[in-house]
């Protein structure tokens, strides 16, 4: 049941960032042209960061998701597994304490945002602060899943998905 949630999840948020990208390219772009030319599109510059905000949460949910952030793991891959599996799960759970306060200060932002209006687009700001709590709490959901997995390996004392996962030998 969670998997086909997933599925449809990560289905969604690829085809949200795709167009997101494709609409933050073609904008910038296109207003780097008509600059050059002397027309002025200020609504480029507001777009642009609406969008950028969004594709970069959404973004980071899929690189969390499929565990493609980048890291720096040259110490604890030569640590035994068991070992591994333990900071991981360490710092999943710190994780996810952080996003918790993200999504609660997050909210709280866009409160205060509601009146703040774009200058060109005519719409709330909040719009674009509120890719910060949606975007940690699809976040939030990812790091439950991968704490889930580092309990159930320390409970089955399996850890074959890090060998997988991680290129280490066991």
């Amino acid at each position: 049941m969670f998997k086909k949630f997933e599925d449809i999840l990560t289905k969604i948020e690829t085809a949200v960032v795709c167009f997101g990208l494709m609409l933050l390219i073609v904008t910038v772009f296109a207003a780097a042209v008509l600059r050059f030319f002397g027309i002025d599109m200020s609504i480029s510059t507001d777009l642009a960061q609406l969008t950028f905000a969004w594709v970069s949460f959404i973004g980071a949910d899929l690189a969390m998701r499929s565990d493609r952030h980048m890291g720096v793991d040259m110490l604890t891959a030569k640590l035994p597994l068991a070992v591994q599996n333990g900071i991981y799960l360490f710092n999943y759970l710190l994780i996810l304490g952080f996003l918790i306060f993200a999504v609660r200060y997050g909210i709280d932002l866009c409160i205060v945002n509601a009146a703040r209006k774009y200058n060109t687009l005519y719409i709330s700001y909040s719009f674009a602060t509120a890719s910060c709590p949606v975007g940690c709490g699809l976040m939030c959901i990812s790091a439950v899943k991968h704490i889930v997995q580092y309990v159930r390996n320390i409970v089955k004392n399996d850890y074959s998905s890090l060998v997988k996962k991680e290129g280490v030998e066991a």
